[in-house]
Formats: C-alpha cells, sequence, structure tokens
C-alpha cells in the first residue's frame, strides 16, 4: 500500500510530460515560429490587433509595468528541440504608447532549461543576471531573465536586444533534443508583442525568418 502514493504521482508526471509533449512548439529545420498570444494564459494581458504587410497580425501588451521584478505576469511556451544547436532569438515588437524609442520598449525573456541563453555583440558575451559573473549585461535583471528592449524606432521592428546602451543580440543554445520552455514575463506597460522567432544564422537568414506570412510552428 506505500508504493501505490508513489506508483500514482510516477504516472501523473508521465502523463503531464505526455501532454507537455504533445502542446509544444516542434521546431522543424532550425528554425521555430511562435505567436506570442497563441498560448494559455494569457488573461492578464491585453490582445489587440492591426493590419500590416497586406495581413492581420494579433499581439499582446500589459498595461501594468514590472521594471525590477521579473516574473510577473509570465507565459510560458513549451518548444520541442529536434535539431540541437545554437539559435538566435528574434521578436517582432513595437512601442504602443508615446514618441520616445527608448520607453514602452522591453520585455523580460528566460529560456531556463538551455545549455546557454546570452547576448553577443561581435566577441563579447553577457550573461542574465543571475548567472552571470564578470560578464553580467548593463541594466536591470535577476533569476536568469535577460531584459530584452527594442530600440532606434517607434515602429514595429525585428530588433531585439539586451544590455542597456550596449545592445546584445540574443542567443540560445540547445545540447541535445528535447522538451524546453520560453518564458517572458512582463516588464514595459505598452510593449506591444506578436510573434517570437528562434533560427540557426547558419541555415537562415533574418530576411527570410521575419516574413510575416511564415506560419507558426505545430505542435504536437
Amino acid at each position: 500500500m506505500k508504493n501505490i502514493p508513489a506508483k500514482l504521482l510516477l504516472f501523473i508526471n508521465l502523463i503531464s510530460f505526455q501532454a507537455a509533449a504533445q502542446v509544444a512548439f516542434n521546431e522543424q529545420n532550425s528554425l521555430l515560429i511562435i505567436e506570442v498570444e497563441s498560448v494559455e494564459g494569457v488573461g492578464d494581458w491585453f490582445r489587440d490587433s492591426v493590419n500590416i504587410e497586406g495581413g492581420t497580425i494579433h499581439y499582446l501588451y500589459s498595461t501594468t509595468e514590472h521594471f525590477k521584478d521579473p516574473g510577473n505576469k509570465t507565459l510560458k511556451y513549451p518548444i520541442e528541440i529536434n535539431n540541437p544547436g545554437q539559435y538566435k532569438i528574434i521578436w517582432h515588437s513595437k512601442v504602443g504608447l508615446g514618441t520616445s524609442s527608448t520607453d514602452n520598449n522591453d520585455t523580460w525573456l528566460r529560456v531556463p532549461e538551455a545549455a546557454g541563453f546570452f547576448g553577443k555583440n561581435e566577441e563579447h558575451i553577457v550573461r542574465p543576471h543571475g548567472k552571470c559573473q564578470d560578464d553580467c549585461p548593463e541594466g536591470a535583471g535577476k533569476e536568469g531573465w535577460f531584459k530584452i528592449y527594442s530600440n532606434g524606432t517607434t515602429d514595429w521592428t525585428w530588433r531585439t536586444k539586451t544590455s542597456d546602451n550596449d545592445p546584445h543580440e540574443i542567443y540560445v543554445c540547445f545540447e541535445k533534443k528535447g522538451i524546453y520552455s520560453i518564458e517572458v514575463s512582463a516588464r514595459s506597460a505598452n510593449h506591444f508583442l506578436d510573434r517570437i522567432v528562434l533560427y540557426d544564422p547558419e541555415k537562415h537568414t533574418e530576411k527570410k525568418v521575419t516574413n510575416l506570412s511564415l506560419p507558426e510552428n505545430e505542435r504536437r
């Protein structure tokens, strides 16, 4: 009788893992496209849409600010990596309020299970606060969260940077096939988020993967 709870717990964990695997966004050919609004738990975010590039995009945004405390209104995106390696992360975003390109322009990002999650500017590397030592980014962050911002424009953009006044592009390294998660957390109010793209820069160009007509990856 004492073994029944343990067996039951194992069964529940197995079912939960299988369920997660079934709904994970499935990377194919070293490319993964996620529509930000297509995950459960967006109730604390506001949703809207706009016509752009001949089509309609849907986006999310927060109306509250969390400048120093990542982990609020967290959205979790399970992903299945079939081709391990180094991926670049970019997202399609917009300053949603005002005329300043440095306000309402950032959101928190974390990839907790990845072997590596870092910002890169040529050969210089920064790692998130909570993971870094002498390679910390400029600006806020903790517990593995990067502050991710756009810069130079208030329009829709794929500029995806970290480290204040020292922009580094975002990379993640997956050492083996499996299920991982991407976590997005509110920071600035009125920062519009449309889609997230992970891709291998050695196999795809940014021009190719930022085509808004490309579909979201299937889930399974």
